[in-house]
């Protein structure tokens, strides 16, 4: 069933609509451990169990989904707005799972060996940190996310020299890829 956690795209799972994959799970389930056949019907008992591995099934769904996108979040963030459907599910997924402080340190594990590093241009990170507004925005309202994990491209932006440099080329429009400083400011 692995095939079905795929990027979203034509048949593809999102975990806002798991219901058909659950239930086929939970449908084997009950046949395999209970016995469940349509000539021997579940017992109240059965009933119960099957909603506990429901419940069971889909968080668990929910939390190797969000895992996956975590892992996936400094591209998902990379290619904001396009991405914004995955932003989307990863949201709906830390809705019902714990997995807020996975994220905080996955993120910022990416942050730091992809981004923070003399080799990236400033004009780069600006854009990826303004990326990281956008979609951390959509992804926690409460900006709670944004602030935790944001914090070490804040601290690394003021360590280089031209970072005010391309910060005004960006807010008058002589920078390329910093075009959205101007219009989020």
């Amino acid at each position: 069933q692995a095939a079905l956690l795929v990027p979203p795209g034509p048949g593809a799972v999102s975990p806002a609509q798991p219901s058909p994959w659950i239930e086929r799970v939970v449908g084997w389930l009950g046949k395999v451990f209970l016995q469940d056949s349509p000539a021997r019907p579940a017992s109240p008992e059965a009933g119960s169990t099957l909603r506990r591995w429901r419940c069971h099934v889909q968080r668990f769904f929910y939390r190797i989904y969000a895992s996956l996108r975590i892992e996936e979040l400094f591209s998902i963030i990379r290619d904001f707005p396009d991405s914004r459907p995955a932003i989307e599910d990863l949201k709906y997924c830390l809705e019902r799972t714990d997995q807020r402080q996975q994220l905080l340190v996955s993120l910022k594990a990416a942050l730091e060996t992809r981004l923070l590093h003399p080799g990236v241009n400033t004009c780069d990170i600006i854009t990826l940190y303004i990326s990281a507004i956008k979609a951390l925005r959509v992804l926690d309202p409460s900006m709670v996310i944004l602030e935790v994990a944001c914090e070490p491209i804040r601290r690394y932006l003021r360590t280089r020299e031209d970072t005010v440099r391309q910060i005004v080329a960006g807010l008058t429009g002589d920078s390329d890829g910093t075009g959205d400083l101007a219009v989020e400011l």
